[in-house]
């Protein structure tokens, strides 16, 4: 046994967004057929026979790209001193957030914690706070200096005490893709251990969610309809809301297939552009000019409103808006991918962040977030410029005094 749990494996094959997109999705259906809800429409066969077109085309392309993986991803770390200044910004912009506000949504919960953030400067802090915590983890496994541990720590925290659960997710999910891809050898042990741990943090996971959106066991399990059969089982209720955390965005966009087959009646290219496609921080702003105002999507349930990648699209365009929705899909990480090749400084915390951004789809249409846009194609470019230029910097520097000792 012991034997078996010291074998290596090779992860890097894992971290594919390819077959990230079929794993979320995968994990989604496995879980929403545990049959713990009662308000979850059964699954269709055209839903599922969607599903399994769009996997095998993922897959086809994940296969063709693992052969071309190394062309892409640099493993190299960058250790420098911008990682300081850039981890001191991130504070400051924390601070001034928390100062805007007035209060702290884990100290006072009066307020509604999505409302939390100053205009501009949340947004940035809440991207810059991702796309660091995962270069800043990658520069600790690369020099193993404990300050960077630190900073990463302290960011995390951070997210914790302001409720961010979805910067939480980011980070971690990117982090560990980071590592899977830095190792060429894992231990069995390990995957075998994160497989153990996965009810203590499902528990973990409802218990912080639950705590956020002050949600009492009775509200839980009956206006958020957990089964029969899940009230038998004597689980806990923190368990159930990390399997509708998993699974809702699936019994919604059922829910949207179900009704929209029968009362769609027209297609809106309009809506789709602009709530799909298009930025959706953007297209906030052009409602009232244009307007405008988002399409009207069905839901099992008020406070489950996620709905995948697909939802708004089929509520617009039907199916024909999910098929163009998932060629998005395959554009953006097509795009993503010229960049950290052309622009390969951050090539291994860009390419962590898109597997990421793609194995969430199963959550929301990610694709059009501004923020996650920005760490996908502008972030890589602007501090690729910005750490290169102190390297020439300081390569300059060391000629000069190379030749001064030489005279």
């Amino acid at each position: 046994m012991w034997e078996l749990l010291n074998r290596k494996l090779i992860p890097g094959f894992i971290v594919n967004p390819f077959y990230l997109y079929c794993a979320g999705f995968s994990i989604s259906v496995i879980v929403y057929l545990l049959g713990w809800s009662k308000i979850f429409p059964g699954l269709s066969v055209s839903l599922m026979l969607f599903l399994l077109m769009t996997f095998i085309i993922s897959i086809i392309a994940g296969i063709a790209f693992g052969k071309r993986r190394d062309l892409f991803i640099t493993r190299s770390c960058s250790v420098s001193s911008i990682n300081d200044i850039i981890f001191a910004v991130i504070i400051i912009l924390g601070f001034i957030n928390i100062l805007y506000m007035g209060y702290l949504p884990i100290a006072d919960r009066s307020h509604n914690y999505r409302e939390f953030g100053m205009p501009v400067v949340d947004p940035l802090f809440h991207s810059l706070s991702i796309f660091f915590s995962v270069l800043i983890f990658h520069s600790f496994l690369g020099s193993r200096k404990i300050r960077y541990l630190l900073y990463f720590i302290i960011i995390l925290v951070f997210q914790i005490i302001l409720y961010r659960r979805s910067a939480i997710i980011w980070i971690t999910v990117s982090s560990t893709f980071l590592y899977l891809l830095q190792k060429n050898r894992i231990s069995v042990l390990i995957p075998a251990v994160i497989i153990i741990c996965i009810p203590l943090l499902s528990f973990f996971f409802g218990l912080y969610g639950n705590t956020r959106s002050k949600l009492t066991k009775t509200f839980t399990l009956n206006e958020l309809g957990a089964s029969d059969l899940f009230k038998r089982m004597n689980i806990s209720p923190y368990h159930y809301m990390t399997y509708l955390y998993v699974s809702s965005p699936l019994a919604n966009l059922q829910e949207n297939i179900n009704k929209s087959d029968r009362n769609l009646t027209k297609t809106d290219f309009k809506d789709y552009f602009f709530y799909c496609l298009e930025p959706e921080s953007l297209t906030k702003r052009l409602e009232k000019p244009l307007h405008i105002s988002p399409p009207y999507c069905y839901l099992i349930s008020p406070e489950l409103i996620a709905g995948t990648v697909y939802m708004v699209s089929f509520s617009t365009l039907g199916w024909k808006g999910m098929i163009i929705m998932f060629l998005f899909m395959f554009t953006v990480i097509s795009v993503c991918l010229f960049i950290i090749k052309k622009w390969n400084t951050f090539s291994l915390v860009t390419f962590s962040l898109l597997s990421t951004t793609i194995s969430l789809l199963i959550f929301s249409n990610f694709l059009n977030r501004l923020d996650v846009l920005m760490m996908l194609f502008i972030y890589p470019v602007l501090f690729h410029f910005i750490f290169t230029r102190e390297d020439k910097i300081l390569l300059s520097l060391r000629r000069k005094t190379v030749s001064a000792d030489a005279n």
